[in-house]
């Protein structure tokens, strides 16, 4: 019974033992197989991974290229708005200029069609002098002279406390000293 007992401890040592034995070879072989599942999927994804970054390199170049179209575009469009700025300007310095004119030109037309009304008036025989007798008349050419010598004095006080506007105020003084001057007997 006893060695009943050594044989059967035996045997089941044996028996462990090959199990070992087994599981060894079977976690080798299952590793080597597991081992190249494992390369090959690392294989399949470094592929895909290559692939995916030439895409991106492409898409990369793409947007690159369509950002140096963009970019040119915009710089083209800048100067076609500085030009087009410019040309504003000027029309619009044109457009003040003429409308100076047209407003110069208006006052002038005004000053005309009262001259052509009086002057049809006095072709007439429609016109009113104003002033009916020599004595009102001379008082008039009076009081117009003083003021005549009012604004002579304050032209030249301005000439004098401010001589930047002397060459803007000469012809004016000169207008107005040509009007004082007494009217030369016949």
């Amino acid at each position: 019974m006893i060695r009943d007992m050594e044989l059967a401890v035996a045997r089941r040592e044996t028996i462990s033992t090959q199990a070992k034995g087994q599981a060894k070879t079977d976690k080798t072989s299952l590793t080597r197989t597991d081992f190249h599942h494992q390369q090959t999927e690392l294989r399949r994804k470094i592929r895909d991974i290559h692939k995916a970054t030439e895409e991106c390199t492409k898409a990369i170049l793409e947007l690159e290229e369509t950002q140096k179209h963009v970019s040119s575009s915009l710089s083209e469009k800048q100067e076609q708005l500085s030009v087009m700025q410019s040309s504003t300007d000027e029309l619009e310095a044109d457009l003040d200029r003429l409308l100076a004119l047209k407003q110069q030109n208006l006052s002038e037309l005004v000053a005309l069609q009262t001259r052509v009304k009086h002057l049809q008036a006095v072709k007439d025989g429609r016109y009113v002098f104003l002033f009916r007798s020599k004595q009102s008349l001379l008082h008039e050419h009076r009081r117009l002279d003083s003021r005549l010598a009012v604004v002579s004095t304050i032209l030249d006080q301005v000439k004098n406390e401010h001589p930047e506007f002397q060459v803007a105020l000469l012809k004016v003084s000169q207008t107005v000293a040509s009007k004082l001057r007494p009217p030369e007997s016949p």
